[in-house]
Protein backbone atom coordinates (compact mmCIF):
# COMPACT_ATOMS: atom_id res chain seq x y z
CA UNK A 1 0.00 0.00 0.00
CA UNK A 2 1.61 3.26 -1.08
CA UNK A 3 1.63 6.01 1.50
CA UNK A 4 1.25 9.63 0.55
CA UNK A 5 4.29 11.78 1.23
CA UNK A 6 4.07 14.46 3.85
CA UNK A 7 3.94 17.90 2.17
CA UNK A 8 7.21 19.81 2.32
CA UNK A 9 5.63 23.24 2.23
CA UNK A 10 5.11 25.29 5.36
CA UNK A 11 2.16 27.41 6.34
CA UNK A 12 2.33 30.88 7.83
CA UNK A 13 1.65 31.67 11.47
CA UNK A 14 -2.06 31.47 12.25
CA UNK A 15 -2.97 29.10 9.42
CA UNK A 16 -4.01 26.36 11.82
CA UNK A 17 -6.41 28.60 13.73
CA UNK A 18 -7.91 29.90 10.50
CA UNK A 19 -8.30 26.34 9.21
CA UNK A 20 -10.11 25.25 12.37
CA UNK A 21 -12.42 28.28 12.30
CA UNK A 22 -13.33 27.54 8.68
CA UNK A 23 -13.81 23.85 9.46
CA UNK A 24 -16.21 24.64 12.29
CA UNK A 25 -18.10 27.12 10.15
CA UNK A 26 -18.70 24.72 7.26
CA UNK A 27 -19.30 21.66 9.40
CA UNK A 28 -16.00 19.80 9.02
CA UNK A 29 -15.73 19.54 12.80
CA UNK A 30 -18.50 18.79 15.26
CA UNK A 31 -18.38 18.23 19.00
CA UNK A 32 -20.56 16.05 21.18
CA UNK A 33 -20.43 14.50 24.60
CA UNK A 34 -21.19 10.92 25.52
CA UNK A 35 -22.39 9.59 28.85
CA UNK A 36 -20.73 6.20 28.35
CA UNK A 37 -17.01 5.81 28.98
CA UNK A 38 -17.07 2.33 27.37
CA UNK A 39 -17.62 3.16 23.70
CA UNK A 40 -16.60 -0.18 22.24
CA UNK A 41 -15.58 -3.72 23.14
CA UNK A 42 -13.80 -5.43 20.24
CA UNK A 43 -10.80 -7.65 19.46
CA UNK A 44 -7.49 -6.89 17.79
CA UNK A 45 -5.82 -8.91 15.04
CA UNK A 46 -4.38 -11.29 17.64
CA UNK A 47 -7.83 -11.96 19.10
CA UNK A 48 -7.19 -9.98 22.28
CA UNK A 49 -10.05 -8.03 23.80
CA UNK A 50 -9.75 -4.27 23.35
CA UNK A 51 -12.09 -1.68 24.81
CA UNK A 52 -12.17 2.10 24.78
CA UNK A 53 -10.90 1.97 28.38
CA UNK A 54 -7.55 0.73 27.07
CA UNK A 55 -4.78 3.12 25.97
CA UNK A 56 -4.96 5.09 29.25
CA UNK A 57 -4.06 8.76 29.04
CA UNK A 58 -4.18 8.82 25.26
CA UNK A 59 -6.50 10.46 22.78
CA UNK A 60 -8.07 8.02 20.31
CA UNK A 61 -8.16 8.84 16.60
CA UNK A 62 -10.65 6.42 15.05
CA UNK A 63 -11.76 5.62 11.52
CA UNK A 64 -14.43 3.06 10.57
CA UNK A 65 -13.97 1.23 7.27
CA UNK A 66 -13.05 -2.15 5.80
CA UNK A 67 -10.08 -3.77 4.11
CA UNK A 68 -11.82 -4.43 0.77
CA UNK A 69 -12.70 -0.76 0.39
CA UNK A 70 -11.49 0.35 -3.04
CA UNK A 71 -10.26 3.89 -2.43
CA UNK A 72 -12.15 5.78 0.29
CA UNK A 73 -10.59 3.89 3.20
CA UNK A 74 -7.01 3.85 1.88
CA UNK A 75 -7.24 7.60 1.29
CA UNK A 76 -8.69 8.24 4.75
CA UNK A 77 -6.08 6.10 6.52
CA UNK A 78 -3.19 7.62 4.57
CA UNK A 79 -4.50 11.06 5.54
CA UNK A 80 -4.75 10.00 9.18
CA UNK A 81 -1.16 8.79 9.28
CA UNK A 82 0.10 11.86 7.44
CA UNK A 83 -1.62 14.08 10.04
CA UNK A 84 0.08 12.12 12.83
CA UNK A 85 3.43 12.48 11.09
CA UNK A 86 2.90 16.24 10.86
CA UNK A 87 2.50 16.66 14.63
CA UNK A 88 5.73 14.79 15.35
CA UNK A 89 6.40 13.85 18.98
CA UNK A 90 2.91 14.95 20.00
CA UNK A 91 1.59 11.87 18.19
CA UNK A 92 2.85 9.80 21.12
CA UNK A 93 -0.27 11.02 22.94
CA UNK A 94 -2.63 9.74 20.22
CA UNK A 95 -3.61 6.15 19.44
CA UNK A 96 -4.89 5.64 15.87
CA UNK A 97 -7.51 2.91 15.46
CA UNK A 98 -9.12 1.33 12.42
CA UNK A 99 -12.45 -0.34 13.24
CA UNK A 100 -13.81 -2.59 10.52
CA UNK A 101 -17.47 -2.50 9.58
CA UNK A 102 -17.01 -5.80 7.70
CA UNK A 103 -16.26 -8.29 10.50
CA UNK A 104 -17.21 -11.25 8.33
CA UNK A 105 -14.10 -10.73 6.19
CA UNK A 106 -11.79 -8.63 8.36
CA UNK A 107 -9.81 -10.06 11.23
CA UNK A 108 -6.66 -11.92 12.17
CA UNK A 109 -3.53 -11.73 10.01
CA UNK A 110 -5.23 -10.05 7.01
CA UNK A 111 -6.38 -7.20 9.24
CA UNK A 112 -2.92 -6.88 10.79
CA UNK A 113 -1.27 -6.82 7.35
CA UNK A 114 -3.71 -4.19 6.14
CA UNK A 115 -3.09 -1.76 9.00
CA UNK A 116 0.67 -2.40 8.97
CA UNK A 117 0.77 -1.33 5.32
CA UNK A 118 -0.15 2.17 6.48
CA UNK A 119 1.75 2.47 9.75
CA UNK A 120 2.88 0.30 12.65
CA UNK A 121 1.05 2.56 15.10
CA UNK A 122 -2.33 1.84 13.52
CA UNK A 123 -4.29 -0.86 15.38
CA UNK A 124 -7.04 -2.73 13.56
CA UNK A 125 -10.10 -3.86 15.51
CA UNK A 126 -12.87 -6.30 14.63
CA UNK A 127 -15.33 -8.47 16.51
CA UNK A 128 -18.69 -10.14 16.12
CA UNK A 129 -21.25 -8.38 13.91
CA UNK A 130 -23.06 -7.42 17.10
CA UNK A 131 -19.95 -5.91 18.68
CA UNK A 132 -19.13 -3.94 15.55
CA UNK A 133 -22.72 -2.72 15.26
CA UNK A 134 -22.66 -1.57 18.89
CA UNK A 135 -19.42 0.36 18.32
CA UNK A 136 -20.78 1.97 15.17
CA UNK A 137 -23.96 2.97 16.98
CA UNK A 138 -21.98 4.54 19.82
CA UNK A 139 -20.25 6.83 17.32
CA UNK A 140 -23.21 7.37 15.02
CA UNK A 141 -21.54 5.56 12.13
CA UNK A 142 -23.83 4.50 9.29
CA UNK A 143 -22.99 1.48 7.14
CA UNK A 144 -24.86 -0.94 4.89
CA UNK A 145 -23.86 -4.08 3.04
CA UNK A 146 -24.68 -3.85 -0.68
CA UNK A 147 -24.91 -7.11 -2.58
CA UNK A 148 -23.29 -7.33 -6.03
CA UNK A 149 -24.64 -10.73 -6.89
CA UNK A 150 -23.72 -14.21 -5.70
CA UNK A 151 -21.61 -13.87 -2.54
CA UNK A 152 -19.82 -10.65 -3.43
CA UNK A 153 -20.65 -7.34 -1.78
CA UNK A 154 -19.31 -3.96 -0.78
CA UNK A 155 -20.09 -1.87 2.29
CA UNK A 156 -21.46 1.63 1.91
CA UNK A 157 -20.39 3.66 4.94
CA UNK A 158 -19.84 7.14 6.31
CA UNK A 159 -16.28 8.47 6.16
CA UNK A 160 -15.53 10.44 9.33
CA UNK A 161 -12.69 10.59 11.85
CA UNK A 162 -13.47 10.50 15.56
CA UNK A 163 -11.29 12.03 18.26
CA UNK A 164 -12.00 10.71 21.74
CA UNK A 165 -10.51 12.42 24.79
CA UNK A 166 -8.61 10.45 27.46
CA UNK A 167 -11.66 10.42 29.76
CA UNK A 168 -13.62 8.69 26.95
CA UNK A 169 -16.53 11.07 27.58
CA UNK A 170 -16.06 13.62 24.81
CA UNK A 171 -16.10 12.72 21.12
CA UNK A 172 -15.32 15.08 18.28
CA UNK A 173 -16.00 14.12 14.67
CA UNK A 174 -13.92 15.47 11.80
CA UNK A 175 -14.95 14.94 8.21
CA UNK A 176 -12.37 13.71 5.71
CA UNK A 177 -10.17 16.72 5.01
CA UNK A 178 -6.57 17.79 4.45
CA UNK A 179 -3.96 16.30 6.82
CA UNK A 180 -2.89 19.70 8.13
CA UNK A 181 -6.46 20.48 9.23
CA UNK A 182 -6.61 17.26 11.23
CA UNK A 183 -3.12 17.92 12.58
CA UNK A 184 -4.13 21.43 13.66
CA UNK A 185 -7.19 20.12 15.45
CA UNK A 186 -5.20 17.43 17.26
CA UNK A 187 -2.60 19.96 18.41
CA UNK A 188 -5.30 22.28 19.72
CA UNK A 189 -6.91 19.45 21.68
CA UNK A 190 -3.60 18.16 23.01
CA UNK A 191 -2.58 21.64 24.09
CA UNK A 192 -5.93 22.12 25.82
CA UNK A 193 -5.45 18.88 27.75
CA UNK A 194 -2.06 19.98 29.07
CA UNK A 195 0.30 18.14 26.73
CA UNK A 196 3.70 19.83 26.38
CA UNK A 197 4.05 20.74 22.71
CA UNK A 198 7.43 22.46 22.83
CA UNK A 199 9.09 19.61 20.91
CA UNK A 200 6.67 19.84 17.98
CA UNK A 201 8.43 21.07 14.86
CA UNK A 202 6.93 24.10 13.10
CA UNK A 203 4.31 24.46 15.82
CA UNK A 204 3.64 28.07 14.92
CA UNK A 205 2.22 27.06 11.55
CA UNK A 206 -0.71 25.40 13.29
CA UNK A 207 -1.62 28.30 15.60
Amino acid sequence: MRRHRTPTWRRSLGAGTIAISIALAIGLISVRATIAADLFSLVDAAGRSVTSADFPGKWLLIYFGYTNCADQCPTALSTMIEALDEIGAAADHVQPLFITIDPERDGGLPLRAYTAAFDRRLTGLSGTPEQVAAAATAFGVKYEKVRLGDADYFVDHSSIYYLVDPTRRAVQSVKLSEPYMIAARMLELLNGSGVDLRNVNNLGAYR
